[in-house]
């Protein structure tokens, strides 16, 4: 990721880590989707220290792909439920620094991921440069699409050898955006984010499509999944050591 949003990642870090307590007073102001993506306790199935270890791909015809990982270490689990935890968000060149987080029952992966998102359309749709503020609209068309057209559909997946009932929440922020000509060819950009309260750290599955014109492959194609959860003393992975592929 580029400075730009390793810097906007941390600061969304920042200003959410926290916050749940007073959002979740002002519930009945959001959508169902918005609920379940920004409030409520996703880290209540976490009940010893943890590492969440997720896989991420980026395929597609657009421009040259990469896979990576993310991990979060959840390395204290507090007596009111609460957790402290260490995210690194890929590795290598791609890593960037994220605070810990304190007192939390908030999963980053998924504010940081989105963040990041936002800010790649801005790179994507903005090759010269000339709009640098361009993931603000972004942005606030995402906000735009949980509060008002994401759907919700139930949903069953297995997870290291166990079934787990959840939602996948899908939302296209851009396919009915008036000013989807200056980025017609990511304008109809999908989103489907598969999540469960039952399964520890509550995302499963982020993945986004910018389907190819025609018919033909995916322009761009991510998956971001979780892959494994581990005891924290038990994790053989040591921090910062997973290989990067490009």
């Amino acid at each position: 990721m580029t400075t730009m949003i390793k810097q906007a990642a941390l600061a969304l870090l920042v200003l959410l880590t926290g916050a749940t307590a007073a959002a979740n007073e002002e519930a009945a102001q959001f959508s169902e989707a918005e609920q379940m993506l920004w409030l409520g306790n996703q880290l209540a199935a976490v009940t010893q220290p943890s590492r969440l270890k997720y896989s991420f791909a980026r395929t597609g015809t657009y421009e040259r792909g990469f896979s990576d990982t993310v991990e979060l270490d959840l390395t204290r689990v507090k007596a009111n439920g609460l957790k402290d935890g260490v995210l690194r968000f890929f590795s290598g060149e791609r890593n960037f620094p994220v605070p810990p987080a304190a007192d939390t029952d908030a999963n980053p992966v998924l504010k940081i991921y989105f963040q990041g998102d936002v800010y790649e359309m801005n790179r994507l749709t903005d090759p010269d440069g000339k709009s640098r503020e361009r993931w603000r609209y972004f942005q606030r068309r995402i906000k735009l699409a949980l509060a008002e057209t994401a759907t919700i559909t139930p949903t069953r997946f297995e997870f290291a050898g166990k079934p787990y009932e959840g939602k996948i929440i899908q939302f296209q922020p851009y396919t009915k955006d008036p000013k989807r000509g200056e980025f017609e060819k990511f304008a109809d950009k999908a989103y489907a984010v598969t999540v469960s309260p039952q399964l520890p750290g509550f995302v499963y599955k982020i993945e986004t499509v910018v389907p190819g014109p025609g018919g033909q492959p995916p322009l761009v194609h991510e998956v971001l999944q979780l892959e494994q959860v581990a005891p924290l003393a038990a994790a053989k992975t040591p921090p910062g050591a997973a290989a990067t592929k490009s």
